[in-house]
C-alpha cells in the first residue's frame, strides 16, 4: 500500500512539472510575441537622414536605399540596404546605416572622386576612380538623334534609300579584304588625366574596369600596371600633374607630366618607389634648374633601375 500511494505521488508530481513546464513555455512566447508585436507597432521608420552625400541628393540616396517611411527600423536589413545603394550609385564607395531610436534610420555615405578620364576604344570617355571603378560615362563620338527629338516632329524626315544590292560583290582587284571602319577618338575631358591604350570590355558605371585580349599584347598585364600607377601617384601628389597616360605600348607607360616632362615606365613595376624618384628628380633638378618653356624626357625604362633626364 504505501509503495502505491508512493507511486501515484510521484506521478502526481511529475504531472505538476510537465504542467508547469509547458506554461513556461506558453509564457515566454507570449512574451516574445508581445515584444515582436510592439516593435512592429512603435519601431516604425518616420525618418531618413542622409549625411556624406556630394554628387547626389538625399531623394536619390532614399530612392536607392529601397527603404520606405513606415518600414520597420529592427527589421530592416542592413546588408540588403547596402548592397542596394553600392550597385545603383556608382559614385558610393561605401555604406554605414546608423538608428536614432525611436524612429530614424541614418545614411552615411562616402563618395569616390573622379581621378581620371579613360577611353573605351569604341568612342566614348568614362570618368573612373584611382581604383579602377567606372564613375560615369561622359560622351560617345557618334552622334544620334535622341527619342525626344524624334518624338517632336520637327526633323525632316530623311530621303530613303535606294534598294540595295543583294548580287554577291565583286572581290577586288587587289584581293585585299576592306578594312572594318574604325570609330573617331572625341577629344578627351578637360580637367582630368586621359588614359588611352586599352580596349575595354562591357564598360559600365559601378564596375571595375576590365579588358579585351587581342592577342597582340597582354592588355591584363597593362590594366593591373595602371591600377597600381594610379594610386601611387595620387598619394605622391603627382596625379594631378598628369596630362595623359599612353599604354599602347608593348611594355612602356608614357605618362605626360605638365606638359613639360615625358616620362617613360616599364609595366608592372613597383610604382611608389617609381613615383618616390620622379618626385626627387622634379625637386633637384626640373624645378630647380628648368627654365619656364624648358621640356625633356625622364626615362626610368633602364635595368639598373636609374632614372636618366634630357632636356629637349
Amino acid at each position: 500500500m504505501a509503495t502505491e500511494r508512493t507511486r501515484k505521488h510521484q506521478s502526481k508530481r511529475k504531472n505538476g512539472g510537465n504542467l508547469n513546464g509547458l506554461y513556461l513555455v506558453i509564457s515566454v512566447v507570449l512574451i516574445l510575441a508581445v515584444i515582436l508585436g510592439g516593435s512592429i507597432v512603435f519601431f516604425k521608420i518616420n525618418a531618413i537622414e542622409v549625411e556624406g552625400n556630394v554628387h547626389y541628393t538625399e531623394e536619390e540616396i532614399v530612392d536607392a536605399s529601397g527603404v520606405n517611411l513606415g518600414d520597420n527600423l529592427l527589421l530592416t536589413r542592413d546588408t540588403t540596404v547596402v548592397a542596394r545603394l553600392l550597385t545603383q550609385l556608382p559614385y558610393v564607395s561605401s555604406v554605414t546605416l546608423s538608428h536614432k531610436l525611436p524612429d530614424t534610420l541614418v545614411i552615411t555615405v562616402a563618395e569616390s572622386d573622379a581621378q581620371a578620364a579613360i577611353y573605351d576604344g569604341s568612342g566614348s570617355w568614362w570618368l573612373m576612380d584611382s581604383n579602377g571603378k567606372l564613375l560615369e560615362l561622359l560622351g560617345s563620338g557618334t552622334d544620334s538623334t535622341s527619342d525626344e527629338e524624334a518624338a517632336s516632329g520637327d526633323l525632316e524626315p530623311e530621303p530613303e534609300a535606294e534598294e540595295a544590292d543583294t548580287s554577291e560583290a565583286e572581290p577586288s582587284s587587289s584581293g585585299v579584304e576592306p578594312e572594318a571602319e574604325t570609330v573617331e577618338m572625341p577629344d578627351p575631358p578637360e580637367g582630368y588625366p586621359y588614359i588611352t591604350g586599352l580596349t575595354l570590355y562591357l564598360p559600365e558605371a559601378g564596375s571595375v574596369i576590365a579588358v579585351e585580349e587581342n592577342g597582340e599584347r597582354s592588355q591584363s598585364l597593362m590594366l593591373e600596371s595602371l591600377l597600381n600607377l594610379l594610386p601611387a601617384f595620387q598619394n605622391r601628389g603627382l596625379l594631378e600633374d598628369v596630362v595623359s597616360i599612353d599604354l599602347s605600348g608593348e611594355s612602356e607607360i608614357i605618362v605626360n607630366y605638365q606638359n613639360r616632362l615625358t616620362i617613360k615606365l616599364l609595366q608592372d613595376e613597383d610604382y611608389d618607389y617609381k613615383a618616390k624618384l620622379i618626385l626627387g628628380v622634379l625637386e633637384d633638378y626640373v624645378d630647380a634648374t628648368w627654365e619656364d618653356g624648358d621640356t625633356g624626357t625622364l626615362d626610368m625604362t633602364f635595368s639598373n633601375g636609374n632614372p636618366r633626364l634630357t632636356k629637349d
